[in-house]
Formats: structure tokens, sequence, C-alpha cells
């Protein structure tokens, strides 16, 4: 059970985070995720203590929303920064090897938000830097590196091709 009194989102608050999740696990709302997005994860950056101790909550509600998955995802992108909540990420290890599960099945449909599942994907697999390329991975530069990367022989190498290999595969 969570603590939310401990818990401030990036804006010191302790009680919206809560109420808006409630809100987005009643019905789809718009205004609550933007809200939430930007609760949890500020200035496309940095995340607090309620960002990790709201990921469970995410995670269940993202095999069936777009903006859940996309939201975790980010939080997750993140996770390799200064943010001071080492320990809250500790707890959330089950978390996300559920988290890897839902994304693989839902890459495997080849979904519309492909690109946004694919970062979270590299997130959940600790390939930050890939996870947080501004824009996406596409670009000349970025596909270089990416093409790089496959070709590549080491265990960081190997991993991302098994990564890609199982990532809408058969």
């Amino acid at each position: 059970m969570v603590n939310w009194a401990q818990m401030r989102d990036c804006w010191f608050d302790v009680d919206r985070v809560p109420e808006l999740l409630e809100r987005v696990e009643r019905q789809d709302d718009a205004e609550a995720w933007k809200e939430l997005g930007w609760r949890l994860v500020l200035e496309h950056d940095l995340v607090s203590p309620a960002s990790f101790a709201a990921l469970p909550r995410l995670v269940c509600l993202a095999p069936r929303s777009a903006e859940a998955r996309g939201l975790a995802g980010r939080i997750l992108e993140r996770a390799a920064g200064r943010h001071g909540c080492d320990d809250l990420l500790a707890d959330c290890d089950g978390t996300i090897a559920e988290f890897r599960e839902v994304l693989d099945r839902h890459l495997r449909s080849r979904p519309a938000d492909y690109l946004v599942s694919f970062r979270a994907l590299l997130a959940v697999e600790e390939e930050y830097h890939w996870a947080e390329r501004p824009g996406g991975l596409y670009g000349r530069h970025q596909w270089r590196g990416l093409s790089s990367l496959w070709r590549g022989g080491d265990d960081r190498h190997r991993r991302f091709r098994v990564l890609l290999a199982g990532v809408g595969g058969g």
C-alpha cells in the first residue's frame, strides 16, 4: 500500500496524483491524463517519488490504454537519471517485468502507437540512450547509430538484437 502523503509529485503536491489516477481508472479522461503527465514527468525530463509510486497502477491500465503505456514508458525512460528514488524504483521490479509482457503483447499486434511502445520497451530493457532519443528513433543520425548497434559484437549489441528480433515476431 502506497503512503501517498510521502509521495510528492513534480510540483511537490501529495494529493493530486492519487485523485487523478482514480479518475483515469474510472473513465478515459483526457484532462486528467494531461495533468497526470506533467505531475509525473516534469519538463519531459524529471520524475518524482509519485512517478514510481504510480507505476503499478499505470501498468494495470496499460493493456487497454495508450496513455498509460506512454506515461509509464516516459517514467521509465528517466529511471537512469538522478531522481533520488532508487529505493522506489527497486520496489518496481515486478511491475517493470509485467510492463515488459504488456508491451511485448501490444507490439506483436503492430499498433499505431508502435514507436511510443517500442521506446517504452527499450526503457524497460534499460536501453535508456535509445529510449530517450529526442523525437524518437528516426532521422539519419539516429538510424546510423541504431544500425551500428545492431551490427556490433559485444553483450549490449547482442541484447539489442535479441530485443529487436522479439518485437513483433511470431
